[in-house]
């Protein structure tokens, strides 16, 4: 298989990814703006994943705190895996399963956005952050795979 054909083919993959994401259109465009309006008013954005998702919560998280494109105010948006020594410590006397759990009672406030990023849906320590977020107050939103 040549270059050019992997490249077609992974293309072809992207492509065909984004296409049930038409189907949550209207969803996107409300959380969007709910996001938006939230930040500007001063509450945050919490982000927790694992693995590769950890690393998409970075990215994510570190272009509200910095920019994307043009100069602004920081956004408050914290990247949950991204504090090593809360999360062993907590890790260590809590449990893998309330890293993400006790950092949200710590940090979350009413109506803050707490966004879970997972491939399977079905992470212990994800479903904990989740209930946490829900006895806190804050609104629970989640990008799952399949």
């Amino acid at each position: 298989m040549t270059a050019g054909t992997l490249l077609d083919a992974h293309l072809a993959n992207l492509a065909a990814a984004l296409l049930p994401y038409r189907e949550c259109e209207q969803l996107l465009a409300r959380w969007g703006e709910t996001l938006a309006r939230r930040l500007v008013d001063g509450g945050r954005l919490l982000v927790a994943g694992n693995g590769g998702s950890a690393a998409e919560a970075q990215h994510l998280t570190a272009e509200l705190v910095g920019k994307l494109h043009d100069d602004r105010q920081p956004l408050s948006a914290i990247a949950l895996h991204a504090e090593t020594s809360a999360l062993t410590a907590i890790g260590n006397d809590y449990g893998y399963d309330e890293i993400f759990a006790r950092q949200i009672r710590a940090h979350g406030r009413p109506d803050d956005i707490l966004l879970l990023l997972t491939t399977s849906g079905t992470s212990t320590n994800l479903l904990h952050a989740a209930h946490a977020a829900h006895a806190t107050g804050l609104h629970c939103w989640a990008f799952t795979g399949p």
